[in-house]
Formats: structure tokens, sequence, C-alpha cells
């Protein structure tokens, strides 16, 4: 306890409660007033409480410091001439690379390169049947008649954690077991887990959704907020997409739901050999008289009349 007095007024002006404890951990010591004595002395009654802050006890914590090492400042240090690199060589001079094999033959050239990354590859979130008749069960899945369980439901009741980065795929574990005759939208399905989403009684489709679309799927309230407006949903561009959702064995949204898209895309497809106009390709001085004896000695169709004179 520190107390503290004017001299020329011969005032009690304040007690500083000073602990070891607060000194080391915090940064501001308690004090309290509870006496104020005149130079009459009759004491003056004040109760309150205040703090003040300590910056001359202030210091870094235990360990988080450390000296630099002094290198080359003579023998008695230890690290004097050499600086404890020893004598010479190419570890006293510089240093050596972490991939430096010391001229053998490095590890990435010793075996051969097998397989490849698929760049265009999605990376889907998984979600098995079993979970979804798990949430069933508890309660937790919330669909109102009709309704159909898309990737943003599944988002918001928990069905699928974490960021979903291209879509969602539903397999087939717990296939024996499910029996939820609801409509079930995702990304894309197992065929065992088509199989028995349509022998319980409901229905599958597989959706084409590219990075943004997905974004204003599961979070149109963002794209509200900060722009006022959700931005269109892409069609499938790549012959890949094209072809995976007009499959109907893949439940391929373009032909199930027989989209304006897949009946351009047909139309497209049957009058593809139409339009083409011929190569003109330019013939030898050989194919053109080929052609032209050809003409010459061409036999007389039947039907044809022989003019007399």
């Amino acid at each position: 306890m520190i107390w503290i007095f004017n001299e020329s007024t011969g005032y009690l002006l304040l007690s500083i409660f000073n602990s070891p404890i607060s000194r080391s951990h915090n940064t501001s010591t308690m004090f309290s007033i509870n006496k104020v004595v005149n130079p009459f002395g009759s004491l003056i009654q004040r109760s309150f409480v205040r703090q003040i802050t300590i910056l001359g006890g202030l210091k870094p914590g235990e360990g988080s410091k450390k000296n630099y090492k002094r290198l080359g400042r003579g023998p008695s240090s230890g690290k004097g001439k050499t600086a404890g690199r020893g004598q010479k060589g190419q570890k006293a001079r510089g240093y050596v690379k972490s991939w430096f094999e010391g001229g053998q033959t490095p590890i990435f050239k010793l075996f051969p390169k097998l397989g490849f990354t698929n760049v265009t590859s999605l990376k889907l979130k998984e979600l098995n049947l079993d979970r979804i008749t798990w949430f069933h069960q508890k309660g937790r899945l919330h669909l109102e008649p009709g309704e159909t369980l898309t990737m943003k439901k599944m988002k918001e009741i928990g069905l699928v954690t974490g960021p979903i980065k291209d879509g969602i795929k539903i397999l087939g574990d717990g296939k024996f077991s499910y029996n939820l005759p609801i409509k079930i939208e995702a990304t894309r399905a197992s065929q065992d887990a088509i199989e028995a989403i349509e022998h319980a009684g409901g229905s599958f489709t597989a959706r084409y959704f590219n990075r943004l679309g997905l974004r204003a799927h599961l979070s149109p309230h963002w794209f509200l907020e900060k722009y006022g407006r959700v931005p269109l949903q892409a069609r499938p561009t790549k012959r890949k997409d094209i072809e995976y959702y007009c499959n109907e064995e893949k439940r391929g949204y373009l032909i199930m739901e027989n989209d304006p898209y897949y009946q351009l895309l047909q139309k497209s497809k049957d009058e593809g050999g139409k339009n083409l106009v011929a190569r003109k390709t330019k013939k030898s001085k050989l194919e053109l008289q080929l052609e032209q004896l050809e003409n010459d000695f061409a036999p007389a169709s039947p039907n044809s009349e022989i003019k007399s004179n």
C-alpha cells in the first residue's frame, strides 16, 4: 500500500493498493480514496474507486525475447574465427539447397510419374440415403407436403455441413431401409440411390449448377442485399455436361422436364447435316478426263427414243 500526501495543504490524496499479482499480470492497478485530511484535523469521508495504468511495470513475457547469436567475436565466445561453421567446404561458404542429394539421382527422377490430375473433376459433397432416413426419424426433415428436398434445403436443415463447392451427390448407403416418398434434387446421384428413391415412391432430378449459380441457389439473400437481384441460372455448355443432363438414366433435368434448351439441342442435332455446304475441291486433269469419258460413253436408258433421220 502506498500513501501519497500533499505537503503544502496536508491533505491525504490517495492510497494505492499495489500487489505483485496485479503488477505482473495487469496493466492497471486499483486504488481507492477513503479519507481526506484537511489542515485543521477534520476528516472528509469519500468512497470511490478508480484505475490508473502502470506503464512502468510492463515487460515481455518470459521466454518471448531471445538474444541473437553473436558470431566472430573472439575465441572466448565459442563462435569466433569460423563462427561455428567449421573449416572450408560448401556449408562454410554458403548453403546447400534442401532438395540437393549430393549429385546422386534425386528421388523425383528416380521413379516414374503415374496417373494425372483431372482438372475438370467436380468436388461434390457426398450425402447417403441413411442420413436422410435418420433425419426423418429424428423429426429434423422439415418438408411441406409436395416440397422438394433441394440442396438449399439440405444446407438449411443440416443434412450437409461445411462449404459446398460444386454441388452434392446422393449415394446409395442405406438403400435397403430407405422408404421416404419424397422428391430430391441434387447435382448427381449414383444408380443405386436413384433406384432406391424411385422404389420408395419418390423421384430424383439431376440439375446443373455452375459456381455462381450454386452460390445464388444456396444464398439468394446475399445477392439481394448486395446487388438487389439474383443472377440467372446458367445452362451447361460443355459436351460432357450436356450429355449427362440429357441422359434419362442419370435423370438429367433437361430431358426429364423437356427443357426448351433440350428442344433446341435436339432441333440443331436433327438439322445439323442439312445446312452444310459441300466443300469444293479442285480436281486434277486426270479426274476431269475420266468424267468426260464417262459422259461420252454412258449407256442409253431403255426408255430413251432413238431418232431417225
